[in-house]
């Protein structure tokens, strides 16, 4: 009983990723970004910092709730790499230097230091609240701890990245004026090259 239950806890949290990365599109075709990130941020906080005061027997809400959570948690992943390239693009139009390849490979080194980081966190948490591998029955201390990594934790975590994200200007207003002078300054750099080109043409003729 408890296996098909840990497989169907799995499978609806798996179902509700994919869900969210579907809505994803649906939700910032209507609203800025950066506010649909900011805002899903916010209600993933709420949403697993509640779980710590749920009843553990109310299996039935538990996992409703786990679903709605998945499907929340997975909206601002594709966000996060359409944020990168808004970044990205905004850095052009500030200095007319793109630097794509520095932008994508800071993110995804601090991405990779911050799984590294988390992982030493949840070793060294567990140990504080006393979690023994090898014991049949974890103490209450430990089963606190366990809660915390599960719902509080990461709703810190969630808050945090709301913050960050709330200091960030690249709005959908922002971005169409940014996008619309990139697009000139291009055309203008290609009539200047083609010019450039013909004028050498012309040089080396009458040479």
């Amino acid at each position: 009983q408890s296996t098909h239950f840990a497989t169907l806890f799995i499978s609806l949290g798996v179902v509700g990723m994919m869900i969210g990365s579907m809505l994803a599109k649906v939700l910032t075709d209507r609203w800025c970004k950066l506010k649909v990130f900011f805002w899903t941020n916010i209600a993933l906080a709420i949403f697993s910092c509640a779980f710590y005061f749920f009843d553990p027997k109310a299996t039935v809400m538990i996992v409703a709730l786990y679903f709605l959570l998945n499907i929340l948690h997975q909206i601002p992943s594709p966000l996060h790499w359409s944020l990168m390239a808004d970044v990205d693009d905004y850095g052009e139009w500030k200095t007319g230097k793109r630097i794509t390849g520095i932008s994508f490979s800071g993110n995804l080194f601090f991405l990779k230091l911050g799984l590294a980081i988390a992982g030493a966190m949840v070793g060294f948490l567990l140990s504080w609240y006393g979690y023994d591998a090898s014991a049949k029955a974890q103490s209450a201390s430990a089963m606190n701890g366990i809660m915390l990594l599960f719902t509080v934790i990461p709703g810190v975590g969630y808050l945090i990245t709301a913050g960050v994200v709330r200091l960030l200007k690249v709005d959908r207003e922002l971005m169409k004026k940014i996008q619309d002078d990139l697009e000139k300054r291009r055309t203008n750099y290609r009539e200047l090259s083609e010019l450039q080109e013909l004028k050498a043409a012309e040089s080396v003729r009458k040479a």
